[in-house]
Order: C-alpha cells, then sequence, then structure tokens
C-alpha cells in the first residue's frame, strides 16, 4: 500500500468516525458506541434561620433539621431535585435570595406585604399568633403590652418588628426606644431572662420551646394569623411552581400529618 491510498483510508477512517460510524468486519457500517452520561438532577440552596425551632434548628450533634427541612427533602425527592440548607441571619436573608447566593427561603417565613414586594410566596403551609413572654412572677398584663408600658424585645428582620411599629410606635403609645432588637431567638431569650426587656414577642410554637425549662412564662398571644411560605425570588417563576406543587403534593400526603405531629404542630 502507498503513502497515498494509506493517508486516503486514514482520512475516510476518520471522518467515519466523526460522523459516528466506523467499517465493520465485512465493510458493512455500524455505529458506534456513545457512552450517555446520566442527566443531574437540578440543585438548589435553602436559605434559613438556624434557631427557629421547630422549623429550622439544629440538633445535639448540630445537624439542621426541624419540620420545613423535613418538609422540603421530602418535596425535593419526590420532585427530584436536591437541596441544601445554609444558615443566613434573618435581617440578610432576602437580601442574599435577591443576590442569588440561596434559591428559596424555607423557615418560617411570615408573608407580609412588604416582603410581598421584594419577593413571590408560595401557598402558605402553617399559620401562627405571636405570642408574649414575661419572666415567671412578672405583673405585667397584656393591657400594659397594649398600652405601650412595656420594653419590649423582638428578633431583627421579623414580621413582629412592623406590629409593634404600626401598632405602638406610630400611634405614639410606646417609645421607639422602647423597642429592642436581637438577631436570634436564643439571644431574645436570653435578654428576657436577664431582664434587659420586660417581653419579648415571637411567634408561639418558637417561643414555647425556647422558654422551656427556663424562669419565663407566656403572658399571651396577639391574635396576628401570620402565614408561613416559602420566598423565592420574583424572577424565578418556574421554582415557585415547583414548590406550589411540591406544597400541595406534601399537605395531600400523610406524612404532613406525621409531620405535624413528630414537631408538636398540630392544628
Amino acid at each position: 500500500m502507498n503513502g497515498t491510498i494509506a493517508v486516503s483510508i486514514a482520512v475516510l477512517i476518520g471522518l467515519m468516525v466523526i460522523s459516528g460510524c466506523v467499517s465493520g468486519p465485512n465493510g458493512q457500517v455500524s455505529p458506534t458506541m456513545t457512552m450517555i452520561q446520566p442527566e443531574e438532577q437540578p440543585h438548589y440552596t435553602i436559605g434559613i434561620d438556624a434557631d427557629y425551632p421547630p422549623f429550622t434548628f439544629r440538633d445535639s450533634a448540630g445537624n439542621l433539621t426541624g419540620f420545613d427541612i423535613d418538609s422540603a427533602r421530602w418535596i425535593a425527592e419526590h420532585n427530584g431535585f436536591d437541596v441544601e440548607f445554609v444558615a443566613v441571619p434573618w435581617d440578610t436573608i432576602i437580601p442574599a435570595l435577591q443576590s442569588g447566593d440561596i434559591d428559596m427561603i424555607y423557615s418560617g417565613m411570615t408573608i407580609t406585604p412588604q416582603r410581598l414586594q421584594e419577593v413571590d410566596f408560595t401557598i402558605p403551609y402553617y399559620t401562627v399568633n405571636t405570642s408574649i413572654a414575661v419572666r415567671s412572677g412578672s405583673s405585667f398584663t397584656l393591657q400594659d403590652l397594649y398600652a405601650g408600658r412595656l420594653r419590649l424585645g423582638t428578633q431583627s428582620g421579623a414580621a413582629d418588628v412592623t406590629w409593634v411599629e404600626n401598632n405602638l410606635v406610630k400611634t405614639g403609645k410606646m417609645p421607639a426606644a422602647n423597642l429592642i432588637l436581637y438577631p436570634d431567638l436564643p439571644t431574645l431569650t436570653e435578654a428576657l431572662v436577664r431582664g434587659d426587656i420586660d417581653a419579648s414577642l415571637a411567634d408561639g410554637p418558637s417561643q414555647k420551646r425556647l422558654i422551656a425549662g427556663k424562669p419565663l412564662v407566656i403572658m399571651g398571644e396577639i391574635p396576628t394569623e401570620d402565614q408561613y411560605a416559602i420566598a423565592i425570588r420574583k424572577t424565578d417563576p418556574e421554582l415557585l411552581a415547583t414548590m406550589n406543587d411540591g406544597l400541595r403534593q406534601l399537605m395531600a400526603d400523610s406524612y404532613w400529618k406525621q409531620l405535624l405531629q413528630n414537631y408538636g404542630l398540630g392544628q
């Protein structure tokens, strides 16, 4: 075989391989075998408050757990995507969503008019009232609260901040300086134990968990009927639809009642 013929055959074989074919043993052309890579599942990062029991918190081993975390994992498993959870300071969690650092907020976030201007919300999945905790033996009453006579503490970025501002500060019943903000609920609770504030405002299920075993009691509730939902970027309607479908599936499944029972959230 001379050099010219050898080069021509090599070029022809190369073209066959490129086109997905090679010559068989009897000269027939057969397709090449192509390795098909499995398609990767979508992956979403969920921003949470890591100190918000029973919805999102760390267990005794430091692992993230809670009602919302178990719910998110169920939705992910039944809808073909992966999730990871990232603890974010609550007063910066919406900016983290808007900047793309996280893909959603799934951590007991209340739907409010102000937040609706910044993010989209799924259908609501749980309703809570605001509870007021005071030190054991305190003589404070709900009337003192509504009259603006108490030094109040709440979590920075929480919906309770807006309630106090609208109902007590802007109405002139309470000086703005009497509202003290804390970065998380454990810090808020310890401030109440020390006497830095007269009462703490937080959503009922979480406050009940946090004051257990401490010299604190629930004085009463404000019937706010706050609704929790998952927050999604306004530019991500497909993910919003996915999580809405996932919530509907979950709440129609028997696992939903089991979750509510596991975390003491029966309504």
